[in-house]
């Protein structure tokens, strides 16, 4: 059990897309203290979800992770979720 305040701060991006992250500033931990966090959209970018534009594993490294900044939002915002990455080609049956 804690017998003393502790802070907690965390920022994380979510792997596989190009600005989604997690974050607490200074957050007082108790005793089985559970945080459950809004997924966040640095709004630094076009959530496009091209893997010429996210850096991370499941795109190639040789993909390209530019920058698509020209319908970036400009701000901070939930994230309005994930749809899935297929490198901007749609799956067919035998991607199912």
């Amino acid at each position: 059990y804690l017998k003393e305040s502790y802070l907690l701060s965390v920022a994380s991006m979510a792997i596989n897309t190009n600005d989604a992250f997690v974050a607490l500033n200074g957050v007082k931990l108790h005793d089985h203290t559970v945080f459950y966090l809004d997924g966040l959209d640095a709004g630094s970018e076009e959530n496009n979800e091209l893997c010429s534009f996210i850096p991370g594993p499941a795109c190639a490294s040789d993909s390209g992770n530019s920058r698509a900044t020209g319908a970036a939002e400009g701000y901070v915002h939930v994230h309005r979720g994930f749809f899935g990455i297929n490198a901007g080609k749609d799956l067919g049956e035998e991607d199912l």
